[in-house]
């Protein structure tokens, strides 16, 4: 399973870091998941310093857990296997540099039980893509959160609740949902759920069209909370507001063209 890293070693990643700009950066990539257990690939770099740089990674207790001596301007890369324990404290992981003139630098501290086990699922992105096949026009939908433990569930979920598909994607990558457009408009939503918290896109109209809408349940609205993402209010009819976090968009034949969607409450 691949996740999340530095931005100039994977590029199709996310970035995990502590400080915008630390003279001894920690990051991490989640390889694979187990029930109680993560491979973690942790990175360690200085990118201000040249070489050699040695690379010690810490543990809790400030136990030493491995080193390395780095020759070029590469981080230095620990494969390790983090299992769950009672005491959040002993999960957590720092690099200490040293130059050869003698200076040490340290990084941040990476909580990894908060990282891997206890984070909630953050800013949920959706986007639904129309797209006539040959076989007949289909409904796309890519769901991708910025943040959240592992594993994270995304459900393709109808107003009434119903889930007509499930994923479970490697971690750090999108669900991808296809699925073929019937006579009848449906209301969609994406949901993204670890074992911690769930989160859930705007209703969308299936298939898209002049009343195509973003729709906010009821009760949703009257108590004042709105999804996450840029706050948008109740508008006329024929007013509309772009939202960034669920869009859709039109994929025919003849080149995309994007439907801007209008807020409303879901009938």
């Amino acid at each position: 399973m691949q996740a999340v890293g530095i931005a100039s070693i994977w590029p199709s990643t996310a970035v995990h870091l502590l400080e915008d700009t630390p003279e001894v950066i920690i990051a991490y990539k989640v390889l694979e998941v187990f029930s109680k257990s993560r491979r973690v690939l942790l990175t360690c770099h200085s990118p201000q310093k040249p070489p050699p740089v040695t690379y010690s990674l810490w543990g809790g207790r400030d136990i030493e857990v491995a080193k390395k001596v780095v020759r070029t301007r590469a981080p230095a890369s620990f494969n390790i296997s983090i299992t769950l324990k009672s005491r959040p404290d002993l999960l957590t992981y720092s690099c200490q540099a040293a130059f050869p003139t003698g200076e040490r630098k340290a990084s941040s501290t990476l909580q990894m039980y908060w990282e891997l086990w206890a984070k909630p699922i953050s800013q949920l992105q959706a986007v639904f893509t129309l797209v006539d096949s040959s076989s007949g026009p289909r409904m796309e939908l890519s769901c991708k959160v910025s943040s959240g433990s592992p594993p994270i569930t995304y459900s393709l979920v109808g107003r009434d609740g119903h889930v007509h598909l499930q994923q479970r994607p490697a971690y750090g990558l999108p669900a991808n949902f296809s699925f073929p457009l019937s006579h009848v408009s449906n209301w969609f939503q994406c949901q993204a759920k670890n074992n911690i918290s769930i989160q859930a896109s705007p209703l969308t109209l299936v298939p898209p069209g002049e009343s195509s809408s973003l729709c906010v349940q009821r009760d949703t609205w009257l108590s004042g909370q709105l999804p996450r993402g840029p706050i948008f209010v109740l508008v006329p009819p024929r007013a509309y507001v772009p939202w960034q976090e669920t869009q859709v968009t039109r994929q025919p034949r003849s080149g995309p063209a994007r439907l801007s969607p209008r807020v409303a409450l879901c009938p």
